[in-house]
């Protein structure tokens, strides 16, 4: 019998899991066209709700005809609800006079780009998502800094739900279609208790997708301190990604926001994660920092699946003197237009020089091997 892959149907077309989105930020996927990232196969992009209002202008973009028509793409969108972007600006060190802040009725905060006091509710997230016409929206999340206290992880968790509730309420009320789908946000920092809770009160609300929110990494108060120094690096938290996923019901589609690297998505997958988004393909690309088949590069990466099916791949530093002179194409196992095109040497001329083309080039190559990935890991861990 052949295996037949889960999906979230949205008004602008199946996905089909597990799924890699890009982010798409402000808009746009840096240095590539959405022509581009369709013929690589991006099937699906998010972008970020608060950043597309403070640059464009949500009723800008709900006047022209929407996203879809905006940025002439016709595959689903996500958004998220501009709850990290708040908390960003709240816990930065230059918080002036705590101008930014956050209350059981949203968030104020001043805006970057004018300076204004703005204010941001469950309710005005919604609308915002609802005027740029995204297919999936997500509630207004309230993020908890790792170095809380445990009350204040506790009211954290308590305005979270509250949000959602609230958020979700507005949404039923006000969506213009019924095919609309709407995402909550599990927070709870590196608490398993309160993770479990957030989980299970949102579950009682009732979403069409459950997300991981906040940094999915292991951080106690003492590596929180060094990392301020930067000293030493965090570690990726799969224990708790796993028991999250563990809480929210079978059938649920679970997005893990955020993640990540290839070995980590692998490892999401096997333990019931469904949906990834992050950065880490268009912006290695611009460093020179090229995703390839194993043995094609200089550092290697393996993930171990629990049916012992095993997932590698290397990394290309190609900004390297030993690349000065190599004919050879980025990844000889590619079917990319980069691939195709250029050799190693020149591609590295080109990153290095910052060359549009070049970037553009590596920027494919990368979401290409992310695609790929996708498929490996849907074809071998999708079947267990």
């Amino acid at each position: 019998m052949s295996f037949i892959k889960p999906k979230l149907e949205t008004r602008h077309g199946d996905i089909f899991l597990p799924a890699f989105m890009p982010d798409a930020t402000y808009g746009f996927i840096r240095c590539i066209s959405f022509k581009d990232a369709e013929t690589v196969g991006v099937s699906e992009i998010v972008t970020t709700t608060l950043h597309l209002e403070q640059k464009i202008g949500s009723k800008f973009i709900k006047d022209f005809g929407g996203i879809h028509k905006y940025l002439n793409w016709s595959r689903p969108i996500f958004s998220d609800s501009g709850g990290w972007q708040v908390f960003s600006l709240i816990n930065a060190k230059n918080n002036p006079r705590n101008l930014h802040r956050l209350s059981k009725v949203g968030a104020t905060f001043i805006n970057p780009i004018n300076g204004t006091s703005s204010l941001i509710t469950p309710e005005t997230s919604i609308q915002i998502q609802l005027n740029i016409g995204s297919d999936v929206l997500t509630v207004l999340d309230n993020p908890v800094h790792v170095n809380s206290s445990l009350a204040e992880q506790k009211r954290s968790v308590e305005i979270n739900t509250d949000w959602a509730r609230r958020a979700k309420k507005y949404f039923d009320n006000n969506k213009d279609s019924e095919t609309l789908k709407i995402s909550c946000v599990v927070q709870g920092g590196d608490n398993f208790e309160l993770r479990k809770r957030s989980a299970l009160e949102l579950t009682e609300i009732g979403f069409d997708v459950y997300n991981f929110g906040g940094l999915p990494l292991n951080w106690s108060d003492q590596l929180w301190r060094v990392r301020q120094q930067k000293e030493v690096k965090t570690t990726f938290f799969r224990e708790m990604l796993e028991y999250v996923s563990s809480i929210l019901p079978v059938g649920t589609i679970k997005y893990a926001m955020g993640v990540g690297k290839p070995v980590d998505i692998a490892f999401c997958v096997d333990v019931g994660w469904q949906i990834f988004d992050t950065v880490l393909p268009t912006r290695n690309a611009r460093h020179g920092l090229l995703f390839v088949s194993e043995g094609q590069g200089d550092d290697n990466f393996e993930y171990l699946s629990k049916s012992k099916k095993r997932f590698a791949y290397d990394h290309l530093h190609l900004k390297s003197a030993r690349y000065i002179k190599d004919d050879r194409p980025v990844d000889e196992n590619c079917d990319c237009e980069c691939c195709r095109s250029v050799s190693r040497a020149y591609l590295r001329h080109l990153i290095r020089m910052k060359e549009p083309s070049g970037l553009r080039l590596a920027t494919i190559h990368n979401l290409r091997f992310y695609i790929k990935w996708m498929e490996k890991i849907s074809d071998q861990i999708g079947n267990d």
